[in-house]
């Protein structure tokens, strides 16, 4: 199975694992790229037959040289085209009509040269997609398969690469590069660089990775996701198979506007999204190499965290235990207090003045190996604790820990064989861990990582690890209404509470309502073309009498007649006043893209002062919206703050879970619709203001 439709698992297959390759533009410049791939293709080993294309040549590499595609002796699984970009397009029909199936297109200057390379990565495509060529590339460097031997790999110098559980896949091939370099010896399966992605993308060679029984974990660069439902698919496979995604995205400082309408624009943007999109594909998301690198150190040994999330840090200082607990706290990372039980069994190993907790300064009475085995089988045995990180201090040179380390893992690895998961980490990076103890715990099949607030950081986001989200709310056709007052009877159908609210149509209606509902009231003028209404003055709070009614409205409805942009549905709307609730605002908008983007934050007036959101693909449950909502910094005020009691948290919650599907399942006619605020009170929770934007397909096409 492949996430792309016009091509199936073998001509992928070609691709990475082809028995024949025709180099068109082959050189014998030894730093020309044609050489180059030669190159690398004879260095690796590669056993299938190889094919130098070029009219000047009769030789390139030792191997004959053919004047043109149409000279091949045999049909050939694979072309590497290492010719200018202006030469492609030709270049790939020339491959085309002598039947190859898969093919490489090296040259920049494409969808990254501007208009004029746009038009001719066009070309590029619809010659690809005429003849049903798997193209890579263009702007990229290629692909190494390490197990099969097959470097169709433009590097100039390419080093060694040990065969082992790692795909990389790259759309900068300098980041292909550097990681590449697998320092740590976990082992490569593939190098994938994307490049412009004309035809395949990241995620075809995401899904053809993970349908390889040799690969255990896949990284990625990426620069932007093309694509996120075959994206997706490939990530929901390649977790049904077990295998780990590690996700470096770049562009994270760059905020982008316009999530959700009017007054959410600068609360979430497209790395909060990604951030989204990958929590619910069950991608790690990293931040840079070291990350990465520690990351596919845990997962590959642990794919999946332990079922009990509870986690003791083991040192051989008591320095360490303190810095570790600080750090530990930088990440959320619970450092749980030790089993009554559990201290029981630890005691003969140390002073009667000590006092075992967590961290553990393991150094007790000092180091002794059965001791410190002792030690490891009292944790064990807590039912508790799923997880054990050992910190140690074993350089590369050797020295320190290093003879201590060697002597516990033989405990480490008979506490695994019981179920629990122990992680060694070095304190400091230094130059990476001590090789004598990396071997040992690789042949325990325990992972082993280098620098504490790295490794701390890559326990703590593994044990957050959850299983991806699959639930989906099917889009309806059902039409949408049109007065304003409709939404809120729509919403509190859908299960979202609504503040009660009354369409008024004069200064004596408004009193008459107000006298039936009890003062205070709140009178405000509301329109599709006034989202901004305190900013043109149309909100008239705490009312608490008739004259008080009677002069809001008349001036509600004299700066409405001012306003040239109030169209024809404008209308005044009464409500009562909440009083003492925190107002929060949830927004959603349904991207074409990504899907339903929901937002949640502090809302009303803090809106704009207060740069805090917490962002989620929809629809979500009960657990997320909990979770989205102790992310922000309304957190502390829903608690209860400085005195004040704590308010709804599970009303706020069940009305966020509400709104998240009905815009969900309207997903074809809304484009966004916004709740601010939404008020939290002690008991219950309530939608004041509502605002929708439909999408243009309800806005100009019949709705069944």
């Amino acid at each position: 199975m492949t996430t792309n439709a016009l091509f199936g698992h073998d001509a992928l297959a070609k691709l990475f694992r082809p028995r024949s390759i025709a180099v068109v533009g082959a050189s014998t410049r030894e730093d020309a790229i044609g050489f180059r791939v030669i190159r690398n293709l004879q260095r690796i080993g590669f056993d299938g037959a190889i094919f130098p294309i070029n009219p000047r040549y009769r030789e390139v590499a030792g191997l004959a040289c053919l004047p043109n595609v149409g000279a091949l002796p045999i049909d050939v699984d694979s072309a590497f085209i290492a010719l200018p970009a202006a030469q492609g397009p030709e270049t790939l029909e020339a491959v085309g009509r002598r039947g190859i199936e898969t093919a490489f297109v090296n040259a920049s200057g494409y969808a990254d040269g501007g208009d004029e390379g746009r038009a001719l990565q066009q070309r590029l495509r619809s010659v690809a997609l005429a003849h049903g060529i798997a193209l890579c590339g263009p702007n990229n460097m290629g692909l190494v398969n390490v197990h099969d031997r097959v470097a169709i790999w433009t590097q100039l110098r390419m080093g060694e690469m040990r065969p082992g559980p790692i795909a990389v896949i790259s759309q900068s091939g300098s980041m292909a590069l550097a990681l590449a370099q697998d320092e740590r010896k976990l082992g490569l399966a593939y190098v994938v660089t994307a490049g412009n992605e004309a035809v395949l993308s990241v995620a075809d060679y995401v899904d053809f990775a993970a349908g390889d029984d040799r690969v255990r974990t896949i990284v990625l660069f990426l620069e932007s996701i093309r694509g996120p439902a075959a994206f997706a698919s490939a990530a929901r496979r390649a977790h049904d198979l077990g295998k780990r995604i590690i996700a470096i995205k770049s562009g994270a400082s760059v905020r982008a506007r316009a999530l959700v309408a009017a007054h959410t624009d600068s609360l979430a943007g497209d790395d909060d999204v990604y951030d989204a999109f990958f929590r619910e594909h069950g991608v790690i998301r990293v931040r840079d190499l070291d990350e990465a690198t520690e990351m596919a150190v845990l997962v590959t040994s642990y794919p999946n965290p332990p079922r009990t999330r509870g986690f003791v840090a083991v040192t051989l200082s008591g320095g360490e235990a303190a810095l570790i607990a600080d750090i530990a706290s930088d990440f959320n990372l619970a450092l749980p207090s030790l089993d009554a039980s559990t201290i029981e069994r630890l005691r003969p190993a140390f002073p009667p003045f000590a006092h075992p907790d967590n961290p553990l300064d393991a150094w007790g009475l000092g180091f002794d190996a059965q001791r410190f085995g002792q030690m490891l089988d009292a944790l064990g045995h807590d039912p508790s604790i799923g997880a054990i990180g050992i910190a140690i201090d074993a350089p590369a040179a050797g020295g320190a820990d290093t003879a201590y380390a060697l002597a516990m893992v033989p405990h480490a690895t008979r506490v695994v064989a019981r179920g629990k998961q122990v992680i060694f980490f070095n304190n400091a990076t230094g130059r990476g861990p001590n090789e004598d103890v990396r071997v040992a715990l690789r042949a325990a099949g325990i992972p082993y990582l280098s620098g504490m607030r790295t490794s701390l950081w890559a326990i703590a986001k593994w044990l957050e690890l959850r299983e991806p989200k699959v639930e989906r709310v099917p889009a309806t056709t059902r039409s949408l209404p049109v007065a304003g007052s409709d939404w809120d009877r729509l919403l509190a159908q859908a299960g979202v509470p609504m503040v009660q609210t009354h369409v008024v149509s004069s200064a004596l209606h408004a009193i008459e309502i107000a006298d039936a509902a009890g003062y205070p009231v709140v009178l405000k003028a509301r329109a599709e073309s006034l989202p901004h209404k305190t900013e043109h003055r149309l909100v008239f709070v705490d009312l608490d009498s008739r004259d008080a009614v009677r002069a809001a409205y008349d001036e509600l409805d004299r700066r409405l007649q001012r306003l040239a942009n109030a169209d024809a549905q404008a209308e005044i709307i009464l409500q009562p006043m909440l009083r003492d609730g925190v107002e929060l605002i949830v927004g959603i908008r349904n991207d074409s893209a990504f899907g339903t983007i929901v937002v949640v934050g502090p809302g009303g007036v803090l809106v704009e002062l207060v740069d805090s959101a917490a962002v989620r693909l929809g629809p979500i449950d009960d657990e997320e919206a909990h979770a989205m909502l102790g992310e922000t910094k309304a957190a502390a005020l829903l608690a209860g703050f400085r005195g004040h009691p704590a308010y709804d948290v599970d009303a706020a919650a069940a009305a966020i879970v509400a709104l998240s599907r009905f815009a969900c399942a309207m997903s074809r006619s809304i484009e966004s619709i916004e709740i601010n605020p939404l008020v939290v009170l002690e008991h219950g929770a309530f939608g004041v203001d509502v605002l929708v934007r439909r999408s243009a397909w309800e806005q100009g096409v019949a709705v069944e």
